[in-house]
Order: structure tokens, then C-alpha cells, then sequence
């Protein structure tokens, strides 16, 4: 709970400072999470699979589970390069439009009276 207190208190003075560098990092945030979550739960599988195929850890190995691991593993393999490749392009579309407002931003000329 105080990490959280803590994190939102840096958001909103970096909030403050940069709202449009703020919103960027949150949005990658967003997408980051569930990608690093399918990462994690794919290779865990992945690697159960390996071991109930090809090794004698759990009264292996069967012939089942190393069809259900090839089966598994290049799906695995190409949805993972085609949605981190997503996620970068999607990181540098948000990059791109942050800058834009930036110097829109910084184009604006305000007279102080």
C-alpha cells in the first residue's frame, strides 16, 4: 500500500512536470503488463510440456506431451515476435505524438503582462 502511495505521489509531480511523458509511460504501461504476463505463462507451460515429453522427471517421457509442445511452441513463437513487434510500433506511434505536442507546446508564445 505505501508503494503505491509513493508511486502515485511521483506520478503526479512528474504529472505536473511533464503530463504529456506521464500519459506515454501509462499507456505503455497498460499494453506492457499483459504481454509480459502471456511471456511468462507461455514459457512456463512451455517448459512442463518439455519436461513431461523429453525427460524422465515426472515418470516421462510421452509421446503426447512433445506433440502438445511443438503443437504449443510456434504459435507460441511467432504470437509473441508479432505482438512485441506491435507493442514497439505502437511504443514509437506514442513517442511520435508526444513530441508533436511538445513542440506545439513549446510553439505557444505567452506575453506576461
Amino acid at each position: 500500500m505505501i508503494f503505491g502511495v509513493i508511486k502515485t505521489y511521483k506520478d503526479v509531480r512528474r504529472g505536473v512536470n511533464d503530463p504529456t511523458g506521464l500519459g506515454q509511460d501509462i499507456a505503455l504501461d497498460v499494453l506492457k503488463a499483459p504481454l509480459i504476463l502471456f511471456t511468462i505463462a507461455g514459457i512456463a507451460g512451455l517448459v512442463l510440456f518439455f519436461i513431461l515429453g523429453w525427460t524422465e522427471l515426472l515418470s516421462g517421457p510421452f509421446g503426447f506431451f512433445k506433440f502438445v509442445f511443438w503443437f504449443l511452441a510456434i504459435p507460441f513463437v511467432i504470437l509473441e515476435i508479432i505482438f512485441w513487434k506491435l507493442f514497439s510500433s505502437f511504443k514509437r506511434l506514442v513517442q511520435r505524438a508526444k513530441n508533436r505536442v511538445d513542440e506545439r507546446v513549446n510553439a505557444i508564445d505567452v506575453e506576461v503582462k
